[in-house]
């Protein structure tokens, strides 16, 4: 399989597994809440319920202790009032030597309830119709006994749950059957789940009417939270794109700065064939320039130039000093630039150099080029000599200054640069700040990668190359932007012995 199929078989897996794992738990909470209010709603039911089983049993004992303090007659007849207060009382009857019962099976029940203590007489259940949801209670009286027929369907009140939610199966089940109370849905629009659904049973908390309550909501995939789940899909895969967009960039940044970094070390040996090439090839005719101008330098030294006038004389002379004195530092330049090629050697000879001096001869050598910019330079401070070479010393201070110098270019501020000079007790430090724009956040942790730069005419070695040198003589070279304008780069170096 190609790279790419792989990749988008890796990715599409991820977010299946994201999507399989986020819809579960969203369908867990879903069903946790949904449960909870199922629980919650049943709880009322069943009180509900229960206060009404309850108040049935203090209807009957009420009528019997009324019945006993004084029997009511028959153009009298109270309990007859009772249906239309109580919605789910059908019927009231009172059975006394004159009276017999209505219904079949209320004898048993009265013999059931009169054969319970006096203390701890009560009503008893009698005869149930389940399939019309109703019953007869029966308490046994010292002088008459009373029933009440029972409509379970309007024992809730209408602002239950129970109505409030058609699909909930509603049941009071007892050994002689089952009363539907509320039937729910039609089976076939019942949502078809691997479970039972939510299911609550408990009996009522009346010896008298020993019901168990039980409620079934049937649930399934048709309930789940789908636009959720559908949202959720949507975001994992956007997710998922992301962080594949993400990945990617990021392999394409590390091939890239990989391609970079060959080229930039094919370009720097290129540099350093060319760089030797130099070397070799300009040395011979300095070192011709340096030993002609030196033969010069006796010629005229000699008596036979008597001919030549005296101050024509001095200054031909001084010239040719100052031609021998340049052509032996250019050739220094060259052999460092050539040592700097070649690798590094450990015994390479440090000697007591001076920042001052250094910096010192610098700004007077550049004097017109800062006088040309407006720019002016300011040497604070003082440090004492440092282990290093005076040639690489040079070159890394003439790059900082020359870039400053730049750097200050189109800035509206007055131009300055100002070097600073202190030590401890180990080493010494050579600041160069400037007032200009500064370095951009981004563009300061690569100021020294090779080939890295801010000018469009620049090459990016000047920099690069300050740094190795610095490293060659033990030192570091470090830059920071200086807010609100400008920018700081710190030369440290090991202050020299003072024996040497």
């Amino acid at each position: 399989m190609p790279t790419d199929w792989r990749a988008f078989a890796g990715w599409t897996a991820a977010w299946l597994l994201l999507t399989l794992v986020g819809a579960t738990l969203l369908v867990r909470l879903d069903i946790a809440a949904r449960r909870a209010d199922f629980a919650a709603d049943a709880a009322d039911v069943h009180r509900q319920l229960g206060q009404r089983a309850a108040q049935h049993d203090a209807i009957l004992a009420t009528l019997t202790l009324l019945d006993a303090a004084d029997a009511a007659s028959d153009a009298e007849r109270p309990w007859d009032r009772l249906p239309a207060l109580y919605p789910q009382l059908l019927d009231v009857v009172r059975k006394d030597t004159r009276h017999p019962w209505p219904a079949r099976g209320l004898d048993d029940a009265e013999a059931a309830s009169r054969a319970l203590p006096a203390p701890l007489r009560r009503a008893v259940l009698g005869p149930v119709d389940a399939p019309a949801a109703r019953y007869w209670l029966v308490v046994a009286g010292p002088t008459a006994s009373y029933a009440m027929l029972v409509d379970a369907r309007r024992m809730a009140a209408d602002d239950t749950p129970l109505h409030r939610d058609a699909t909930v199966r509603a049941t009071l089940h007892h050994r002689t059957g089952s009363l539907v109370l509320q039937p729910g849905p039609p089976p076939a629009q019942r949502p078809q789940g691997l479970t039972a659904g939510f299911t609550f049973a408990q009996t009522l908390a009346t010896a008298s009417q020993p019901f168990e309550l039980r409620l079934q909501r049937a649930t399934g995939p048709a309930e789940w939270p789908w636009p959720r789940l559908l949202a959720w899909a949507l975001a994992s895969a956007a997710a998922v794109a992301a962080l594949a967009q993400w990945r990617s960039a990021r392999v394409e940044r590390r091939r890239g700065a990989a391609l970079a970094r060959l080229a930039n070390a094919g370009r720097l040996n290129a540099l350093g064939e060319l760089a030797a090439g130099l070397s070799h090839e300009l040395n011979q005719p300095l070192t011709a320039t340096l030993a002609g101008t030196q033969t010069a330098l006796r010629v005229l030294r000699d008596d036979g130039a008597g001919g030549v006038d005296g101050d024509d004389l001095a200054t031909a002379r001084e010239a040719l000093r100052l031609a021998a004195a340049q052509a032996r530092r250019a050739s220094d330049v060259l052999a460092r630039l050539r040592r700097l090629v070649q690798p590094a050697r450990a015994d390479a000879p440090h000697r007591p150099v001076s920042l001052h001096a250094v910096v010192r001869d610098l700004v007077d050598l550049l004097g017109p080029e800062l006088r040309r910019r407006g720019v002016a330079v300011e040497l604070r401070g003082n440090a004492p000599p440092v282990r290093g070479d005076a040639v690489a010393l040079e070159q890394i201070v003439h790059n900082l200054l020359d870039n400053a110098m730049h750097a200050l270019e189109g800035s509206a501020a007055a131009h300055a640069i100002v070097v600073t000079l202190d030590h401890d007790e180990r080493r010494a430090r050579l600041s160069v700040r400037d007032n200009g724009p500064g370095i951009a956040a981004d563009a300061l942790p690569r100021v020294f990668e090779p080939f890295f730069t801010t000018r469009g005419d620049g090459l990016g070695l000047g920099l690069p190359l300050c740094e190795s040198l610095a490293q060659s003589m033990d030192g570091t070279l470090t830059a920071r932007d200086v807010a609100p304008h400008g920018a700081e780069f710190v030369l440290s170096l090991p202050l020299a012995d003072p024996c040497a």
